[in-house]
């Protein structure tokens, strides 16, 4: 496992767990729960709060970092309990009577508690081990003015396939330096790839810093639209039942939806044509016939992003002025990316059809 994959995954259990406020809260409400024990509304309403946000994290990133995180054979991370399930149970259980919801609420919190300090004790020995590492790690990428950046594929035939998964390599390791070549005059490095982790298949590159950024923005534009589309299917799927066969409405709103739908690859296009103008005011040596450039590199990101793949960045060079920003930036590219998965679940296969057939495959030539 890669030391900058290993950082990241405990800065998101920090966030999301313990700067969030959800371990304390959890503590408190254990506290407070005999205060309570004969108001039934503030016992419900404690119930819901916690499911909700256990709800929330395991529909984020942080199972997945988890399961890297800690080796299940010693402690299960807490999204693999079943606090979920339980306290899902007992809300929708209408013949609970007063005493048992207290009793069965108090199990959960005080279980889930157990697992969460259980997992911190175990995450935060595994951060004083690599705290010497990231140290030199962080000081040799600020040097080299570098940042990691993660490439994911989840998609199944890609990850399960080893005629596409080699296709798709080859597809990045051909188009990244023509990407390069549209933001930069000079020539682009060997790409350095620092690790290959497994569950998903999971590449970890070296980049220059510049390059990360507009690399990460570019994705964000994508999963941005890409949601987009995806919220006003989800959004509009119980009006249009209403329609009542109205040919007028069904054909407006197939239009807005094409067009939804064109508007993806759109973005992406025209955020790679507004990063190299930006670009050529700095270098103007930079090529500036870039059309059939720039559309190869949109095919590829507009492929990952709709198959359901994903893109991480781990690291950047410290500049303290930039700090907050970068974390910034990171936590967009995360909450966005994680929202396109959610969505993407809700989404039937007919559906999910009609986008891989018209962005889904960045070469149809495989044989």
């Amino acid at each position: 496992m890669n030391i900058q994959t290993l950082a990241n995954n405990i800065k998101l259990f920090q966030n999301e767990v313990i700067n969030s406020g959800f371990s304390r809260d959890i503590q408190d409400y254990i506290n407070s729960l005999p205060n309570n024990q004969n108001n039934i509304v503030s016992l419900r309403d404690i119930a819901n709060k916690v499911n909700t946000f256990l709800k929330e994290l395991h529909n984020s990133d942080l199972p997945e970092s988890l399961n890297q995180l800690l080796p299940h054979d010693t402690i299960l991370p807490f999204t693999e309990g079943n606090n979920y399930d339980l306290l899902s149970d007992l809300i929708e259980d209408k013949e609970v009577v007063h005493n048992q919801f207290f009793q069965r609420l108090n199990q959960i919190l005080v279980q889930l508690n157990q697992q969460i300090q259980q997992n911190l004790g175990k995450i935060n020995e595994i951060e004083q081990f690599i705290k010497p590492y990231i140290k030199e790690d962080t000081e040799t990428i600020s040097e080299e003015n570098k940042a990691i950046v993660s490439i994911i594929f989840k998609e199944k035939q890609t990850i399960s396939n080893l005629k596409y998964f080699t296709k798709n390599i080859q597809n990045w390791n051909r188009t990244l330096p023509i990407y390069y070549q549209i933001l930069k005059s000079s020539s682009p490095k060997d790409i350095e790839i620092l690790n290959v982790q497994n569950g998903s298949i999971d590449f970890v590159f070296n980049f220059d810093f510049d390059f990360a950024i507009n690399l990460i923005d570019l994705f964000k534009e994508g999963f941005k639209y890409y949601l987009a589309y995806l919220s006003y299917r989800a959004m509009t799927k119980p009006i249009a039942q209403t329609f009542l066969g109205n040919k007028l409405l069904i054909k407006k709103q197939k239009e807005i939806e094409t067009g939804m739908l064109d508007n993806i690859g759109i973005a992406i296009t025209e955020q790679i044509k507004k990063q190299h103008k930006i670009a050529i005011k700095i270098d103007s040596k930079i090529d500036d016939k870039i059309d059939k450039k720039v559309e190869q590199v949109a095919k590829l990101v507009t492929s990952h992003i709709i198959n359901g793949n994903d893109i991480k960045l781990l690291s950047l060079p410290e500049f303290e002025e930039d700090d907050k920003k970068n974390e910034e930036l990171k936590a967009e590219i995360r909450q966005v990316s994680t929202e396109v998965r959610n969505k993407l679940k809700g989404l039937p296969d007919k559906e999910f059809k009609k986008l891989l057939e018209k962005y889904g495959k960045f070469d149809d030539n495989i044989e």
